[in-house]
């Protein structure tokens, strides 16, 4: 093979090979650093409150309860959930794992509750569910226990705003 022949079959080669590494340095890849995490928007202390209601088949009962609360946000390592890490009233503390989508949220890592009612302890299912605001976060939880005909419902409203 002649020089001149090898030099013109190498360079659309060049050529070809130059606009792959082009294109392929120039695209920004899924994940890179220059993404936002949806969830940063979210972390952060937030102070409130909270109240909670006991319901005998849906109607209210006379213990109420209510108090502070103050809720660490934080993410875990899963790319959509964050952890809740909640102090109620300065003492009591609570860890849950919240399942965000967009800015609404289910906590994914409780499943049962016990409360005190009539001076028993009851232990029900627990949903909850709830969403960011602005700088505001709410959660709803519902503990449920169906016990010989006769439902208990404790319901809980927690809120607070980020400091």
């Amino acid at each position: 093979m002649n020089p001149v022949s090898l030099r013109s079959s190498v360079r659309p080669l060049l050529l070809a090979l130059l606009a792959i590494v082009s294109l392929t340095t120039s695209c920004k890849t899924s994940g890179s650093a220059d993404e936002v995490d949806p969830r940063d928007q979210y972390v952060g202390t937030y102070d409130g409150g909270y109240q909670a209601s006991t319901f005998v088949n849906n109607s209210r009962e006379s213990n109420r309860e209510s108090g502070t609360v103050s809720i660490a946000v934080t993410k875990t390592q899963v790319a959509n959930q964050l952890y809740f890490n909640i102090t109620f009233n300065g003492t009591t503390k609570q860890t849950l794992t919240a399942e965000l989508n967009g800015n609404a949220f289910t906590i994914i890592d409780k499943q049962t509750e016990s409360f005190i009612y009539d001076g028993q302890s009851v232990n029900g299912t627990y949903k909850a569910t709830g969403q960011f605001t602005d700088n505001v976060v709410a959660l709803n939880t519902v503990v449920e226990n169906l016990d010989g005909g006769v439902t208990v419902t404790r319901r809980g409203a927690i809120t607070g705003t980020r400091k």
